[in-house]
């Protein structure tokens, strides 16, 4: 947490959380309660995350002077300490009560995207760790993250405020617990379209990387090229590199299995034909049979027919 060099704690009859806010840059922050600060349990973790902590508390908490800490890296250690209470704070009921007085004052101020109409955003970190990254506001209608533009009431800038002051989870627990303050979101035709003449601009038109893609989109395919044709060449060279003889060899082969082919089949057609022979002549036989023995019956009853008479 870093504070310009004209904003010296020495100098102020005011509280030292009060001055703290009224810095140049921190409209973001508000005033931590003290009864919070003083309850230890809600500082736990925190003592190994600064040095000096028992005097950044004292210097906190107005338990020493401005004038006895005349001392930048205290201050800076105090002013650091803080923004690590104010990320807790800002999380349970009285901080988020205390944020959402400035938010409808829109202290943290608006989104700069024009389609939101002047909606007024939230203050986020994108890490939780203390000198990760600097604070961002997140626009809850179009839920996008921006960088804060500089106020103009004080003149100052909050691009030097760090990011965990305020931590990843602010925002949307903030809008979770005011529901009523959740905006409608931008609607599809609300985009902006580039226009030129009245006429669309096409996206091939403006996209530079586009030009880029083609190119490396020919280059690759022309790569590919070139190595086909060198397998194509390493085929060939091979192929070429093969003894004559071997196709010889393989033809007479091919040959010799069209002959064994040609044999194969005449055999089995002469089996085909055995077989079907001898099953002729075994249905001839029993046919025959069957005859004699009818012509036997047949006479054999005639005779007991004439005995009979």
């Amino acid at each position: 947490m870093s504070f310009n060099e004209d904003s010296s704690a020495s100098g102020h009859d005011e509280p030292w959380i009060q001055w703290f806010c009224g810095l140049k840059g921190h409209e973001m922050f508000c005033e931590v309660e003290r009864s919070y600060i003083e309850d230890g349990f809600n500082l736990y973790g925190l003592r190994a995350c600064v040095s000096n902590f028992s005097d950044c508390m004292d210097l906190i908490l107005d338990r020493i002077g401005p004038d006895d800490s005349d001392d930048s890296h205290l201050t800076q250690s105090a002013c650091t300490l803080y923004g690590l209470i104010h990320a807790r704070y800002i999380i349970t009921a009285h901080g988020l009560d205390a944020m959402y007085n400035k938010y409808a004052n829109k202290d943290f101020m608006t989104c700069p995207l024009v389609q939101c109409g002047g909606q007024p955003v939230l203050p986020v970190g994108l890490k939780d760790e203390m000198g990760a990254d600097t604070v961002k506001i997140f626009c809850p209608k179009c839920n996008q993250v921006y960088h804060p533009p500089p106020t103009r009431s004080r003149g100052g800038n909050a691009s030097g405020v760090d990011g965990a002051a305020f931590g990843t989870t602010f925002p949307h627990l903030f809008l979770m617990t005011f529901s009523n303050l959740v905006p409608d979101p931008l609607p599809a035709e609300s985009a902006y379209v580039p226009r030129v003449f009245g006429f669309r601009v096409h996206k091939s038109a403006r996209q530079r990387n586009g030009l880029v893609s083609v190119s490396s989109d020919a280059t690759a395919a022309s790569q590919q090229q070139h190595v086909q044709q060198v397998q194509q060449q390493q085929i060939q060279q091979l192929a070429a590199a093969l003894p004559q003889p071997i196709d010889d060899v393989i033809v007479v082969a091919d040959d010799d299995d069209h002959e064994d082919d040609a044999a194969a089949k005449a055999a089995s057609r002469s089996a085909s034909g055995k077989r079907k022979s001898a099953t002729d002549s075994t249905n001839g036989d029993a046919g025959g049979n069957a005859a004699a023995n009818a012509v036997d019956a047949t006479i054999k009853r005639r005779r007991r027919n004439q005995s009979s008479s």
